[in-house]
């Protein structure tokens, strides 16, 4: 609990550095005096680590939102100090050129009208798009001797906590229970890293329901070990009906071989087992680190998810390089992997990218 209260400090202590960026760039714009303008921007940063960091102390309302407000402060804080880059190469040109007067009078104000105006348009945009889930369908012909053709509904990132309940919860239950796949896969980061926030809500109690005849089965990701106690989360997941694999293999259908292997956090240097060969055999995990070694050892569909797919604009230019697949579908050798943008969202529900998803994977023979 500690180490995550730590990250929202330190998160804080960025954010109150980067105000005086954001405040040298729309103090040209605002009608607000600049010392009023810098103090109220200040107070930002700590409205946005509050919840996070207060969550046991105050009401559940005040915490959520607290939390929505400030996830969405974040992002607009992300972009406006983004655009501070521009601004700043507009300013040493006029400062070379000798126009500071310029600069001043004009451009400054222009620039900072501009910058203002686009921030809020990414805002709304992306939080439209974080709020509109979509279904990508994958279909894989496998020779392996499955007894039928099967389907099976994929979705990672739910990120449950603070910002996101149990409405969002029971949101997602209703569009897995549309897929209609014969089992349901769930990637790691089911909570935010506060499981006794969700406990108390009562947040896993909206997963109840779900249906999937060949079962719920969940792997763990590097949230959900921030929140300090796994084997009571995955208590309270098996109340749900969703049974957590760690390094487990199961059967869930007849010539379907599933395996979840552990958080990296949790396991990180745990061998990659070679799969077995008279079964389509699944690779489940939470950060796509093992696809190559997954391939080699001749498992058949390896699923994740942790990257958001960048979930922020341009994030994914750097996501990509990190990892064989940082999202999509790509095979690699044998092996079809599938990475997902997530169900969820970290801090409130925003998405300049990929869209939030589920993932459903039809399986046919051949």
């Amino acid at each position: 609990m500690k180490q995550r209260h730590y990250f929202y400090f330190i998160l804080a202590l960025i954010g109150e550095l980067s105000i005086w960026g954001q405040w040298a760039l729309f103090r040209h714009i605002l009608p607000v005096r600049q010392d009023v303008l810098l103090g109220l921007m200040a107070l930002l940063p700590v409205v946005y680590a509050m919840p996070y960091i207060l969550s046991d102390r105050l009401p559940a309302r005040v915490t959520r939102g607290l939390a929505r407000f400030g996830g969405y402060w974040f992002a607009f804080s992300y972009y406006a100090t983004l655009l501070l880059v521009p601004g700043l190469v507009l300013w040493l040109l006029c400062q070379i050129g000798g126009l500071d007067d310029v600069w001043q009078s004009s451009i400054a104000v222009h620039y900072s009208a501009i910058a203002l105006g686009l921030t809020w348009l990414l805002l709304a945009v992306g939080a439209w798009r974080g709020h509109h889930h979509v279904v990508r369908t994958i279909d894989i012909v496998t020779d392996k001797p499955i007894a039928r053709d099967f389907s099976l509904a994929f979705v990672s990132d739910i990120h449950l906590g603070p910002v996101l309940g149990l409405d969002f919860s029971r949101q997602l239950r209703r569009d897995l229970n549309d897929v209609h796949a014969d089992m349901v896969l769930i990637g790691g980061d089911i909570i935010d890293g506060n499981l006794k926030y969700v406990l108390y809500e009562g947040s896993f109690s909206g997963l109840k329901g779900i249906q999937a005849p060949a079962g719920v089965y969940a792997v763990m990701g590097n949230h959900d070990t921030y929140g300090e106690d796994l084997p009571l989360e995955e208590m309270a997941l098996s109340r749900c009906g969703i049974r957590c694999l760690n390094g487990e293999t199961v059967h869930p259908l007849p010539g379907v071989v599933l395996f979840g292997r552990e958080d990296y956090y949790c396991a990180p240097s745990a061998p990659v087992e070679a799969a077995p060969e008279q079964a389509f055999s699944i690779f489940m995990e939470h950060e796509p680190l093992h696809i190559v070694q997954a391939a080699e050892k001749g498992w058949d569909l390896h699923v994740s998810g942790h990257t958001h797919a960048g979930q922020f604009w341009p994030n994914r230019w750097v996501i990509r390089r990190l990892f064989a697949l940082d999202y999509g579908l790509k095979s690699f050798q044998q092996l079809t992997a599938v990475v997902s943008s997530g169900y969820g969202a970290w801090g409130e529900l925003f998405r300049l990218g990929p869209a939030p998803e589920i993932v459903c994977i039809r399986v046919r023979r051949a």
